[in-house]
């Protein structure tokens, strides 16, 4: 271009001056949908709790920063402000993570409670003969006497589908 000329406009939407796209918010956007598709398809049900929408959102696009920052990082581009990106987003998608129960730690403590679970549930279908018979002794105390058949019926097969559920853990 001669001296003296001014360049023309640039367009809307030009990526002339992008590098990386780590500061960018319209590639960090583009990657943020990717990362929340792909997660989706891991934890389908993740998108289903309103109140996830706003923290998921947040973590797919710390997710995209730090890819995107990596990636710059792997190619030679090493500079301090880079790196801190790259920290500070990891940092915050593993918080984010965590909260939404996606993170390690939230699979770690989601384990724990399954079993703790599995054990309620096993001590619940060993105690149920004993409160069953117990319901029963204080029906009768209170004069109430004995229930319908329909009763012991519907007593007896919530009692086997409680056992029936230990059987299957």
């Amino acid at each position: 271009m001669p001296a003296g000329e001014r360049h023309p406009p640039f367009e809307p939407g030009h990526e002339l001056s992008v590098r990386h796209g780590a500061y960018s918010p319209r590639k960090v956007g583009a990657r943020a949908e990717i990362v929340r598709d792909e997660l989706l398809d891991l934890v389908p049900g993740l998108a289903d709790d309103p109140e996830s929408a706003s923290p998921l959102a947040a973590y797919c696009r710390a997710t995209a920063r730090e890819e995107l920052a990596h990636e710059a990082i792997e190619g030679g581009n090493l500079s301090p402000r880079l790196l801190e990106a790259a920290s500070a987003s990891a940092r915050v998608a593993k918080e984010l993570g965590d909260a939404l129960g996606i993170g390690p730690r939230a699979a770690a403590e989601l384990r724990q409670i399954r079993a703790q679970t599995a054990l309620t549930m096993s001590e619940l279908a060993r105690q149920a003969p004993a409160v069953l018979e117990a319901v029963r002794r204080t029906l009768e105390a209170l004069g109430l006497g004995p229930r319908s058949d329909e009763f012991e019926r519907q007593l007896a097969l919530e009692l086997e589908e409680v056992a029936g559920d230990d059987e299957d853990d």
